[in-house]
């Protein structure tokens, strides 16, 4: 249940929100993938129709997360990591 006080974010607000929160993450942790995800997640044309990105696909990945939010309050498990970082 949402709290009145709770602020309410556009669409737009809570990408630049989710941007602000993986660069302070990446402030204190700097690892490349958290920088490549930045690098493809900077709005380039912001005054289009439909947003665009440094990467194409950024906008699209950010939608089908935004429904998947939207259609359960459950966030998905972390499954199998791909990532390992370097000793």
């Amino acid at each position: 249940m949402t709290d009145p006080v709770e602020p309410t974010l556009t669409l737009d607000q809570a990408y630049r929100a989710t941007y602000h929160f993986i660069h302070q993450y990446y402030l204190r942790e700097p690892i490349e993938p958290f920088l490549l995800m930045l690098a493809s997640m900077g709005l380039w044309n912001e005054d289009s129709p439909r947003r665009q990105t440094s990467d194409p696909a950024t906008w699209d990945d950010w939608m089908a997360s935004v429904r998947a939010a939207l259609a359960s309050d459950e966030l998905p498990p972390l499954g199998d990591v791909k990532y390992v970082p370097k000793s």
